[in-house]
């Protein structure tokens, strides 16, 4: 029944007789529809719980002057995501002025930001089924996209306004096409050259997405490990290449600008780095891509895996990684192997890291996942009743945990830790700058509005999130910057994120920590923020008030108490 033998057939709809009023071409397009509206679900609900963070609010200011016409704003970064939010917010402000009409309820600033990459996510639900059913079996496909669409590491990245979604969207997009390619190729290898070239374009739309021709590279070294004599099958270059060319310029016009070549080359030269480190484990370590292979510890990605998977999902991995192993030699299991260890071994050594840069390795592992499943399934299917009883229960307990950890993680997915990660580190976060991502500083900003006097210098590590929240808590008056040595002054209001420790603010901190918080946030049982004003006079009272903006039963909230990584130190250089 659920043999992985079977090669898939194309999902297409065909003409049934009448006593059959549902064929299986049907079952799998409406169980495929089924799971693309559960992950729309899962990366919609509650998209605004949190505020913008200071990425967030670069594109909020790069899609409203591409919607004034002007196209230099976060030239750093392609064109194409802020595109998506500029016609987000332009359907965002239709949709709330109907609301208003109506009585119906309005879309926040926060979830209009962010609709764009939770739209994406959905649809690489559909994409890897189909790329998924191309190398295996329908059942297959269908157990792939059901981890993805609960896979929380992927769900987390789907609710922030960042590239990396928009990339593996594409880059498995290209490379179903390109698979539809192959196949046409072998009866007609001049039809397949429009397949080959919707590939190619749809590798440009990657590129347009957040420069990364690195993930192109690996595509090409798969299919040369694959078959490394096509024939005429394989895509024709001019043709090929025009269509990435042509569709990475319409998606990113304003890479034509000449003013965006200077702001990418002072990006790739480091100048636009404003700060270093990042707080893993309670240890600040050094970041910089120069570092390298200093830096954060090879084994960050791994923690990540291993805490925040559900474990019947790193069993079904573990079992899966067996079973990719008699494939290994199936193109299939070169696509999968292939993209499986050049993401995550590079991304482990490379000093730089962020959780939502694991996302085209979470989507192998979704799928090596589906093997393990499909794979004891299949070893139960000749055995007696009773092994395939309970092969049966054991794969419907697998797939149905993600789902219920799900159920318990949101709305802050990103929080999400399995029982080992929290048996390891039950009141600590060890990802605080991917975990909280600004949760908590929206509510810290409207703390200080309702205290501060006018004209108050507001001093935080995300000034523009700050003063946006500032002005529309109709306080425009109050004057926020980036910290300086010396802070915080006596007068200052200074708010601390445990997300944003970093060498440049490490000493300001401590020093305002030798007194205790105006304010406290907290985020789902975490310190998301603390306020503190410099001109207390009571220099060790209690929290005068707690903030909470979600916390379940029994959570009690907990701060990130850092160290520094000894040789950190040397690393940055200070």
């Amino acid at each position: 029944m659920f043999s992985t033998a079977v090669r898939p057939a194309p999902l297409t709809l065909h003409t049934r007789p009448h006593r059959h009023p549902l064929c299986l071409a049907d079952v799998r397009v409406l169980a495929l529809m089924l799971l693309a509206a559960l992950a729309l679900a899962t990366r919609v609900l509650s998209l605004g719980a949190n505020g913008l963070a200071e990425d967030e609010m670069d594109k909020l200011h790069g899609a409203e002057d591409y919607r004034q016409g002007v196209f230099t704003a976060d030239g750093e970064h392609p064109a194409l995501m802020k595109l998506a939010v500029a016609a987000s917010l332009v359907t965002a402000d239709a949709w709330n002025r109907a609301a208003h009409v109506v009585g119906a309820r309005p879309i926040s600033i926060e979830a209009a930001v962010r609709l764009p990459n939770a739209l994406a996510g959905a649809a690489t639900t559909v994409v890897l089924y189909l790329l998924v059913e191309q190398f295996f079996t329908p059942f297959i496909a269908l157990c792939a996209a059901w981890f993805w669409t609960f896979d929380l590491g992927a769900v987390a990245t789907s609710r922030i306004a960042k590239e990396d979604t928009f990339v593996l969207l594409f880059l498995l997009l290209a490379a179903l096409l390109y698979e539809r390619g192959k196949r046409v190729g072998i009866a007609s290898p001049r039809v397949a050259q429009r397949w080959f070239a919707a590939a190619g374009a749809a590798f440009g739309l990657m590129m347009a997405s957040k420069y990364l021709p690195y993930l192109f590279g690996i595509h090409v070294l798969y299919f040369r490990a694959a078959e490394p004599h096509p024939g005429r099958n394989r895509p024709d270059k001019p043709v090929y290449f025009g269509a990435m060319a042509a569709g990475f310029l319409i998606a990113n016009f304003p890479i034509l600008w000449p003013g965006n070549w200077a702001t990418i080359a002072t990006f790739l030269d480091g100048h636009a780095v404003e700060h270093s480190g990042y707080v893993f484990q309670g240890v600040l370590w050094p970041n910089a891509l120069w570092l390298t292979p200093r830096g954060l510890p090879v084994w960050f990605y791994l923690a990540d895996l291993v805490t925040k998977t559900p474990l019947a999902v790193l069993a079904a991995i573990a079992v899966g990684l067996v079973a990719l192993v008699a494939r290994r030699r199936e193109r299939g299991g070169v696509f999968v192997w292939t993209f499986l260890s050049l993401t995550l071994v590079p991304y482990s050594l490379v000093a730089t890291k962020f959780l939502r840069y694991l996302l085209p390795t979470r989507a192998m592992l979704d799928i090596i996942a589906a093997l393990g499943v499909v794979w004891v399934m299949d070893q139960a299917a000749h055995r007696a009743l009773r092994w395939r009883m309970l092969a049966a229960a054991g794969g419907a307990v697998v797939m149905l945990t993600p789902a219920v950890a799900w159920v318990h993680a949101q709305p802050f997915v990103s929080l999400y830790r399995n029982a080992l990660g929290t048996a390891l580190a039950p009141s600590t976060l060890w990802f605080p700058p991917d975990e909280l991502y600004d949760a908590g500083l929206r509510e810290a900003v409207e703390a200080v509005a309702a205290r501060a006097p006018r004209g108050a210098v507001v001093v935080t590590e995300a000034p523009a999130v700050a003063a946006f929240y500032a002005a529309r808590d109709e306080r425009p008056d109050l004057l926020v910057r980036y910290p300086e040595p010396g802070d915080p002054q006596s007068s200052e209001w200074f708010i601390v994120q445990p997300g944003r420790i970093y060498f440049e603010n490490r000493t300001m901190i401590d020093r305002a920590r030798q007194s205790a918080p105006i304010v406290a946030v907290d985020v789902d049982g975490f310190r998301g923020a603390e306020v503190y004003h410099g001109g207390r006079d009571d220099r060790r009272g209690p929290i005068v008030e707690t903030t909470t903006i979600w916390r379940r039963p029994g959570d009690a909230p907990a701060a990130v108490r850092v160290t520094m990584h000894t040789s950190a130190v040397a690393a940055a250089g200070g």
